[in-house]
């Protein structure tokens, strides 16, 4: 029984590869978005966008700033940041920065936060001690 393999590899073009054009942080962008008019100047500076033609990677999250309602999004590996399109990628966010965008996404669509536990109150049942 003849077991030979092929090794397929995929060749780099120039379309695979981000635009030259300049990095972008969403502080560059801030008058075109309203999710971001509650952020400082250094939070924003600290969102880097992604640049056009980048590749979005497979099950990665990104926002896009042009579409809050869609919030953060889970990529499916063959998109590509389209021109104009301006995407903040989770990898690249601090955590927390992350968190205050998401809300602020929610809030300018009119979505409600889901309220947690008020605090010092027990959700468990009691139990008498005898």
């Amino acid at each position: 029984m003849d077991r030979r393999q092929e090794v397929v590899m995929a060749e780099v073009t120039a379309d695979d590869r981000p635009s030259a054009a300049a990095e972008l942080t969403a502080l560059d962008v801030r008058g075109e978005h309203r999710v971001l008019a509650a952020f400082s100047d250094a939070e924003l500076a600290a969102l880097p966008l992604l640049p056009e033609g980048a590749p979005l990677r497979r099950y990665r999250l990104y926002l896009d700033l042009h579409d809050p309602a869609r919030a953060d999004f889970a990529a499916e590996g063959s998109e590509r940041v389209k021109p104009g399109q301006r995407l903040v990628a989770h990898d690249a966010a601090d955590p927390a920065l992350w968190e205050q965008l998401r809300r602020a996404c929610a809030s300018v669509v009119g979505h409600k936060e889901k309220p947690g536990p008020k605090p010092g109150l027990s959700y468990l049942p009691s139990r008498s001690v005898r």
